[in-house]
């Protein structure tokens, strides 16, 4: 998941997307998709909805655009009673697990999940933008559709102030609040099943072999002195999807074609690949497998993708519903938007004089290639235009990673396709590669 609006890139082991707050009309859009039917009563399948998320009626607050949002019911483990439902978590294929909002569910009472020195565990989840989410690990059962996950360790986002200097590198972006963070939280439904992975290990289990533990990831805390620590991999946060009884092999993102934009989409979030009649893999899709979670995309006579299968280095391409634009490198010269326009600073956004069109492929580790055409459109005047200023789903949102970062697709590559997302280590339909893969 990219973080922060202004295409901050975030690098981290935990989370890859963007979340964004901007933009204050047009039409509302709805699907069907081709694998399931949108609101349907089908086990497998959660609604999803591109809506402004839950700061748009909020006094002050303002529309998310490109955030596509669902709800789930979390409840404290064994138990029907002491539980919350909890809108207007953002649907993440970049990222695992599910962070939320300590405000949220402050009525649960969930137990604490401890780290491998038995105390209580914190996570971190910090950026590359200065702000972070901080919080204790615990346990709930988690509802999402009719499918539940028991037992899942979560991230609950905490407003302390006791926020280990590791984690929050000086800054006080603490993104601890529904204002602050735009969601009441993050449904991390990413290729992986916790979030501290490398290669398909987890690098923050004492079993993974390094001397001490990585950060920011995981601490203990005696008062409101931190340190890092190992945690099992099953005490790590985890995306909810793989503890599932079953449907458990992944995720399909079913969202409409956006021409344009558009006041709001409605769509579905399919558990489960080739586990039921309605989540088979599409006979015309194109599966691309990955290295570390990555793939390559040519662009404009330049190449993003994995140039060290060890490291995981290289400037690589990710598929990510969390981000609300394409965010890459500039090479095709294309205007950058003002620093002061009435919609706040757009200088890391493109502004064409009109909507451009490009082109670009993409291509499998296993040499899958497809080409793909997306539009550019002028992000102030998507932000600020009467016709547009009041639409959440922007098809043509877009903007620029700095060199020597790579491609991510987010959301607007979403709509118009299923696209299929596999986890990692979890079994197969028939005939399909090894996950991770994705596909569309």
């Amino acid at each position: 998941m990219q973080r922060n609006l202004f295409s901050s890139f975030l690098v981290s082991l935990f989370l890859t997307g963007t979340i964004a707050l901007a933009g204050c009309g047009g039409g509302t859009v709805s699907t069907s998709g081709t694998t399931s039917t949108t609101g349907s009563t089908t086990s497998n399948v959660m609604a999803i909805s591109v809506n402004g998320g839950p700061t748009v009626n909020l006094p002050g607050g303002g529309i998310y655009p490109n955030g596509a949002f669902a709800s789930a019911t979390i409840c404290a483990p064994g138990s029907t009673t002491d539980c919350a439902t909890v809108d207007g978590l953002l649907v993440d294929t970049g990222s695992t697990g599910l962070r939320v909002l300590q405000s949220a569910i402050s009525s649960l009472n969930l137990p604490a999940v401890n780290a491998s020195n038995g105390s209580a565990a914190y996570d971190c989840a910090s950026f590359v933008d200065n702000s972070f989410m901080w919080g204790p690990v615990q346990n709930a059962d988690v509802t999402l559709g009719e499918e539940t996950a028991a037992n899942l360790p979560i991230q609950v986002i905490s407003a302390s102030a006791d926020v280990p200097s590791t984690c929050s590198n000086g800054s006080n972006m603490n993104e601890d609040t529904l204002d602050t963070l735009g969601a009441n939280g993050i449904l991390g439904v990413g290729n992986e099943r916790t979030d501290c992975f490398y290669e398909g290990a987890s690098a923050c289990s004492p079993s993974f072999g390094l001397s001490s533990p990585p950060y920011p990831a995981y601490y203990t805390c005696s008062g409101s002195n931190c340190s890092p620590a190992f945690v099992a991999t099953n005490s790590q946060v985890a995306n909810p999807v793989a503890l599932f009884p079953s449907d458990n092999n992944g995720v399909i993102v079913e969202l409409p074609a956006v021409p344009g934009s558009a006041a709001s989409v409605s769509g579905s979030l399919v558990f489960g690949i080739g586990t039921r009649s309605n989540n088979q893999l599409a006979s015309t899709a194109t599966i691309f497998t990955m290295t570390c979670d990555l793939f390559t995309t040519t662009f404009e006579g330049q190449t993003y993708g994995i140039t060290n299968a060890t490291t995981c280095a290289g400037p690589a391409s990710f598929i990510d519903s969390g981000s609300n634009g394409l965010y890459f490198p500039n090479a095709a010269n294309i205007p950058l938007c003002p620093t002061n326009t009435a919609a706040g600073d757009l200088s890391s956004f493109y502004c064409p004089s009109s909507t451009e069109s490009f082109s670009a492929t993409q291509l499998g580790a296993s040499g899958t290639s497809k080409s793909v055409s997306f539009n550019v459109a002028n992000t102030e005047s998507l932000f600020t235009s009467p016709a547009t200023e009041s639409d959440a789903a922007l098809s043509g949102l877009a903007g620029a990673n700095p060199s020597g970062y790579g491609f991510d697709w987010g959301l607007p590559f979403f709509y118009g396709i299923n696209l299929y997302s596999s986890i990692d280590g979890q079994t197969m339909p028939s005939g399909t590669p090894a996950a991770p893969w994705w596909a569309y």
